[in-house]
């Protein structure tokens, strides 16, 4: 910038002098033409009139030079003033000019400033949502590889879960086969003798079942036989009524005969409706675990299967036997508790 305004002022003062030059020529030429202007018409004159004599006085000649003196310092003070007033506006001019382009420059120079500010936001904003995108592309990249490998990871799970079931079913069943296997081989290595001491003594024992049987049966029947003459025992009234003693005895022995019959159907319907339940052995958040412990009942000889169902929100998978009656879930879960395993019943729906 200063380089500029020493630039604009030298070429100011050029101009200045350039102008100055001129005005000092031009103002010399209309001197010269007016002093020509003047000889040609004082010549004319003196041509037309007769040259008089004249006669020149001191104090006249005097006050001549004084005229001359002061017209000439009267046309040098308008011709210096003539002059500093053309520098003045040749300076002036020069100098609005220069301001005129250094302003126009200095616009120019905000302008491009601007500009290039405008850009450079423009091309931050740029690189500041196309990192954004690439955050999200990259988020939204790891989100998919998580869920991905998240369900990777579960179907390895259930893999693995049924390969567990399958390996604990098949030891069940092996288990099952040797167990059957050792007790055919037992049974094979005994001997004749003892074959015929075990069935003698299978024998025995069904002789003395059958035998407790009858006498059990005996017992019943006497014991019905007596209680068939106590009831047919005949009141008076039953005697008046009927007009004879055996039509009596008879009318008694039917008049008993009802409440057993009605006592016998009341044992028999609630033997027929007893209540169904089911016996649990286990809930758990994961099917890998619920198949883990119905192969482990299995082994135990507990057949038993797994239910899905949600409890709280959540999926749970229970461990539950088949629908039975309340007996025989007692005789499940005696074995479960000699095996440390706990259980409870609950309703069949």
């Amino acid at each position: 910038m200063n380089k500029q305004t020493q630039y604009g002022k030298g070429l100011s003062g050029f101009l200045s002098g350039l102008l100055l030059a001129t005005a000092v020529i031009v103002g010399i030429l209309f001197f010269l033409n007016k002093g020509n202007q003047t000889a040609f018409k004082d010549s004319e004159s003196s041509k037309a009139k007769p040259v008089e004599t004249e006669v020149l006085k001191p104090q006249q000649v005097a006050k001549e030079k004084e005229a001359a003196e002061r017209a000439r310092l009267e046309r040098e003070a308008a011709e210096a003033k003539a002059k500093a007033e053309a520098e003045a506006k040749a300076r002036a001019e020069a100098e609005a000019k220069a301001r005129a382009e250094a302003e126009a420059k200095a616009a120019a120079e905000q302008e491009e400033a601007a500009r290039r500010a405008e850009e450079e936001a423009e091309q931050k904003r740029a690189q500041e949502a196309k990192a954004r995108a690439d955050a999200q592309a990259e988020q939204d990249r790891k989100q998919a590889r998580a869920e991905r490998d998240a369900a990777e990871k579960a179907a390895a799970q259930k893999r693995q879960a049924e390969r567990k079931a399958e390996l604990a079913k098949k030891r069940a069943e092996k288990a099952k086969a040797d167990q059957a296997a050792e007790k055919k081989a037992a049974a094979d290595r005994l001997t004749d003798k003892q074959k015929a001491r075990a069935e003698r003594k299978l024998a025995e024992k069904k002789a003395a079942e059958k035998k407790a049987a009858e006498k059990k049966a005996a017992a019943a029947k006497a014991a019905k036989k007596e209680a068939d003459k106590k009831a047919a025992k005949p009141t008076p009234e039953q005697i008046l009524n009927s007009g004879s003693i055996e039509k009596a005895r008879k009318a008694a022995s039917e008049e008993a005969k009802k409440p057993a019959a009605k006592a016998a159907a009341k044992k028999t319907e609630s033997v027929g409706s007893g209540k169904k339940v089911l016996v649990q052995m286990g809930s758990y958040g994961d099917r890998a675990s619920a198949d883990a412990q119905r192969a482990k009942l299995a082994m135990l000889g507990v057949q038993s299967s797994v239910a899905a169902g949600t409890a709280n929100g959540k999926n749970v998978y229970r461990v539950q036997s088949g629908v039975m009656s309340q007996e025989a879930a007692k005789r499940v879960q005696q074995t479960l508790q000699k095996n440390g395993i706990s259980s409870f019943t609950r309703a069949a729906n």
